[in-house]
């Protein structure tokens, strides 16, 4: 009989998203996250079991009979997930005490985000979460430093993780209305620009895409603090597109920039040796699997 690891685990659910989309890119889709990330998962399992799992074609991916036959067990084992999130049920009541969780984006602006806290609510009533806004790179170190029990963070998850993909953001460039409209990236990058703050993704891109910028002396992690400065006049900054209402009359909207990053719940390896922090793992990942079908 095989056993999954934890981090196999993870790996069973690309198998799986790649066995019935037969395509790399349909399967991140699916699952919120990148087709090298799906194809260093399948890797893996592979040399875990040493054996191949799918024919690779122009054509897609096709399973080997070898792959066809742990099919099946992959979905029963990914099946038990409803099982998880029973006994964590059953064991709501023993965890007492304060999960501190590290957010990225303010809960009224993503549905999966206030879903996710619902359902946490729902199954640890004893726990008291203590929710904090901060950047994906202040909310990396606290968790890897132990200063906060979970976190949800955009871009790359760090090897030392577990995660679980909540979605994917699509993110714009909102400037002042009264500001002159950008026809190419060059005048965004003479434009002065509000920062995003320690590590965090948005900053990086920023980067990425211009290798220069002017910006201003303030940062700031929350999404509401960062369209408030545009709104004042103060900057232009990336900002997630489904955070600016449909009549924002102060802040106009460049695309030139527009990128989307993947969303996921995280906690540190280390931490899953603590209850709660095991138990409210489960269960997020249990209440994916689920919504995901």
């Amino acid at each position: 009989m095989i056993e999954f690891s934890a981090m196999e685990f993870y790996h069973l659910r690309s198998f799986v998203a790649v066995a019935e989309a037969q395509n790399l890119t349909a399967a991140a889709k699916r699952l919120y996250t990148t087709p090298p990330a799906i194809s260093a998962h399948i890797k893996a399992l592979e040399e875990e079991l040493n054996t191949v799992l799918f024919h690779r074609s122009s054509k897609g991916m096709q399973l080997t009979e070898q792959g066809k036959i742990l099919l099946d067990k992959a979905k029963l084992t990914l099946a038990s997930a409803n099982d998880l999130m029973h006994t964590a049920a059953q064991a709501k009541t023993l965890l007492t005490g304060e999960f501190r969780l590290g957010l990225n984006h303010p809960i009224g602006t993503s549905s999966e985000l206030g879903t996710l806290i619902k359902t946490l609510n729902q199954h640890f009533p004893s726990l008291s979460f203590s929710l904090e806004l901060l950047s994906s790179g202040v909310i990396v170190d606290k968790l890897s430093d132990g200063l906060l029990d979970g976190g949800v963070i955009y871009g790359e998850v760090p090897a030392h993780f577990s995660a679980v993909p909540l979605t994917e953001v699509a993110v714009t460039t909102a400037y002042p209305a009264s500001w002159p409209t950008p026809s190419h990236k060059a005048e965004l990058a003479q434009m002065t620009w509000i920062r995003m703050g320690k590590g965090c993704p948005f900053d990086k891109q920023l980067d990425q895409q211009l290798s220069e910028v002017n910006a201003v002396n303030i940062n700031a992690a929350d999404e509401r603090s960062r369209l408030a400065l545009v709104k004042a006049g103060l900057g232009v900054s990336f900002i997630e597109a489904n955070a600016i209402a449909d009549q924002e009359a102060e802040v106009a909207l460049s695309s030139l920039l527009d990128f989307s990053l993947p969303v996921h719940f995280v906690v540190a390896n280390q931490a899953l040796t603590e209850p709660k922090v095991n138990a409210v793992y489960q269960v997020v990942c249990a209440s994916i699997d689920a919504a995901q079908g």
